[in-house]
């Protein structure tokens, strides 16, 4: 029997049916969620053949998903402390059965955009309470290796999707891959009716309309930012978009100064009373500076590496000319190395500090996001794969210890909502580089796909992304280096039990953010 922190001997828990129900619940969502999320990763090429359209308008319509993630996430979080998570987690099952089933049938691209947006939509309900069900539905000596089985599998779905896919769509078509997700999503939302629905103690109302225009505001900029190149109406839209959260966040930013939230945005204040619900919290990227540092390494660095999969699958078909096929399996080299490097980052901070790990791996994903400057018509896939071994490298350095300082820099009373605001950021990040792949593409690749200028044209398009997706990792790396200054001069503010406790604790809240971010 293990012994406990007091030295008394604690019997060994088995795990129980319902704990079995709940994690395979969860594990499956997160493995069917990330599967469909990137499963038409290498299916720009078909889409442009199917619907007679340009490339860009594809990729448009490919990061709806994306899109959508971002919109829904934040408000999602909100509506499962108002109506309880398992009730907003079958209600997402059962939208992404549908959803995944009626996107096969889109007629257009455009359809196929409204698709993936309602696909993105649903997943974000799944995304926003699947951890959630974990801490409250499993025992906390188990929540670890139930966590540990989530990250396996939404791995797996990543892994999946980018490797099998290509073959799919090559041999019996893109339909079959949802087809069968479809399905799944369908038994999975009949055993998740039987997860039990503890009560929801939260009377306020929720912000509909606040939350309404958040995600309107999200998601126009991000469609207006793609359509930049190509559409006169676009500016306008951003001007409108960013007018929007303007407001919302001129609104939370009132009743964070009515209720003196700025009080508890610290690690030690406790709880925040009573108060309306606020979409965007100010109170934290105003007044708790650590968090701000975490908030901006998220979105710089995801800004940074997640369209290089995106476009390296475009490159890779365009440019080099291989078939999907052969694509997906090197696509899908930076996921398994993420998978196989995030387990060792936990042993690593016991010799480095946080912040030096973070700050390691952005400076590892930079450098390999900056030499695909330099691929061109003659790259061979070898190449490609060394960079994807040292972006994947990188990758897996900084994500989960970057979360770990986030809840040393907001403390346990304060994790959810700023947990559910990284994760909009990294969904935020995600979205925007889909979108500036859609919008260099649009504006450099001038030549029809099956001429003899287009495979120079869009190996063009393609160093131009990864270029200013490098120069986002610079920045990315500046917003580390500002955390590493802070705890390095305010070391005083934290007190030495609370560091103490919080380096065996967060490598469980460090691989369930791992879960919602990947699973993008």
């Amino acid at each position: 029997m293990p012994a406990t922190a007091s030295g008394v001997k604690a019997p060994t828990e088995r795990l129980s049916a319902h704990t079995i129900l709940v994690v395979g619940c969860v594990s499956l969502a997160l493995f069917l969620t990330s599967y469909i999320g990137n499963a038409l990763t290498v299916a720009v090429p078909f889409f442009v053949g199917r619907f007679d359209c340009p490339p860009h308008l594809v990729t448009l319509a490919i990061s709806g998903y994306a899109t959508a993630l971002a919109c829904v996430l934040l408000p999602a979080s909100i509506w499962a402390r108002q109506r309880g998570n398992q009730r907003l987690f079958v209600y997402g099952l059962i939208g992404c059965a549908v959803t995944t089933a009626v996107t096969t049938q889109a007629p257009s691209v455009w359809l196929l955009f409204v698709g993936r947006l309602l696909q993105g939509a649903s997943a974000a309900l799944c995304l926003s309470t699947a951890m959630a069900l974990i801490a409250e539905q499993v025992p906390a000596q188990q929540r670890f290796g139930a966590i540990g089985i989530a990250v396996g599998l939404t791995y797996l779905g990543v892994s999946s999707a980018l490797s099998f896919s290509g073959i799919i769509i090559d041999s019996i078509g893109f339909e079959w891959m949802f087809y069968g997700s479809a399905a799944a999503f369908a038994l999975l939302t009949l055993v998740a009716r039987k997860l039990p629905q503890p009560p929801v103690h939260q009377n306020q109302r929720l912000p509909k309309t606040k939350s309404l225009f958040f995600a309107l505001g999200i998601g126009l900029f991000l469609i207006s930012l793609s359509t930049l190149a190509t559409q006169a109406l676009a500016p306008y839209g951003l001007i409108v978009a960013v007018l929007l959260l303007a407001l919302v966040a001129s609104r939370d930013y009132a009743i964070c100064q009515r209720h003196g939230l700025a009080q508890h945005a610290t690690p030690h204040s406790g709880p925040a009373p009573k108060h309306p619900e606020v979409v965007i919290p100010v109170h934290f990227l105003r007044h708790n500076p650590a968090f701000l540092a975490c908030f901006l390494v998220s979105v710089t660095a995801y800004f940074s590496v997640m369209a290089e999969p995106v476009l390296l699958a475009l490159f890779s078909q365009f440019t080099l000319g291989l078939p999907a096929s052969i694509v997906g399996f090197i696509v899908v080299v930076q996921p398994v190395t993420i998978a196989l490097v995030s387990t060792l980052t936990g042993r690593l901070t016991r010799y480095l500090s946080g912040n030096a790990v973070v700050t390691l791996g952005l400076i590892i994903q930079t450098i390999a996001l900056g030499s695909f400057v330099f691929i061109d018509e003659s790259t061979t896939p070898l190449g490609l794969i060394v960079r994807q071994l040292f972006v994947g490298t990188g990758f897996a350095l900084f994500s989960a210890p970057n979360t770990t300082l986030l809840t040393f820099a907001v403390g346990k009373a304060n994790f959810a909502l700023a947990s559910s605001t990284q994760q909009v950021g990294r969904a935020l990040g995600q979205a925007s580089s889909l979108a500036l792949v859609s919008l260099i593409i649009a504006a450099v690749v001038t030549a029809s796909p099956d001429s003899a200028l287009y495979p120079a044209q869009f190996a063009q398009a393609t160093v131009i992304i990864l270029a200013i997706s490098a120069i986002s990792g610079l920045l990315g790396i500046a917003a580390s280096g500002y955390g590493w200054y802070l705890s390095r001069h305010k070391a005083h503010q934290e007190p030495q039990p609370e560091a103490t406790v919080a380096e065996t604790a967060p490598a469980e809240v460090a691989a369930a953010e791992l879960v919602a971010a990947r699973a993008n």
